[in-house]
């Protein structure tokens, strides 16, 4: 004899049970009911931390995006591009930093494809596996304008907040799962105290 289910939606995988008593049989399978909610609760602390990771990820696109924005005037056009703003900032000894830093944290976010620019690719502080410079096609650049960075602040503002909004659920799953395990453990303990307790008794008859 086997068995594969139990409730609360929890699978169980085969056990054979058909030499064990009835007290071991229950024994094991909420062992393994135990087991299986051990593995979820890893899998949503996984899923948690990765959520984390992205919108730090977002966050610091949103900071160089900011950073960006803040190079143009105050009286600055939407149609008034990076190269347009006139102190040099933004080429800042012709290694433009900031255009590096902001394309290399949209593709760490797994942006490569943020439609910035049309022209030509742009430059980022990663390397291929060959060593190569790495160049992302639609990220900032100098034909930037001030229009698309505002919408580009505006998509990434949202993308957190979704982010956000995800990982709130994913905490409420995970202090579920958390409780469902505990509540297994305990069960589990309390079994094995029992059979303890009942073996104890009996031996204790037969003196």
């Amino acid at each position: 004899m086997s068995t594969s289910g139990i409730g609360n939606n929890m699978m169980v995988s085969n056990i054979d049970i058909s030499s064990m008593d009835l007290e071991t049989a229950l024994l094991a399978v909420q062992g393994e009911r135990t087991r299986l909610l051990d593995a979820q609760l890893a899998d949503q602390i996984k899923a948690v931390q990765s959520r984390n990771d992205q919108i730090a990820k977002l966050n610091n696109v949103l900071s160089g995006l900011t950073q960006a924005q803040g190079l143009f005037p105050s009286d600055a056009k939407a149609t008034d591009n990076l190269d347009s703003t006139g102190d040099g900032a933004w080429r800042k000894d012709q290694s433009w930093p900031l255009e590096r830093q902001v394309n290399t944290a949209l593709i760490e976010a797994g942006m490569t494809s943020p439609g910035l620019q049309t022209v030509g690719p742009a430059l980022t502080n990663s390397v291929d596996e060959n060593g190569n410079a790495v160049m992302l096609d639609g990220g900032i650049r100098g034909f930037t304008t001030k229009g698309d960075l505002e919408a580009m602040i505006t998509k990434v503002k949202g993308m957190i907040d979704g982010e956000s909004n995800s990982q709130q659920m994913d905490m409420l799953r995970l202090q579920s799962m958390s409780n469902k395990r505990n509540e297994a453990f305990d069960v589990m303990t309390n079994f094995v105290k029992k059979m303890q307790d009942s073996r104890s008794s009996i031996i204790g008859n037969m003196r």
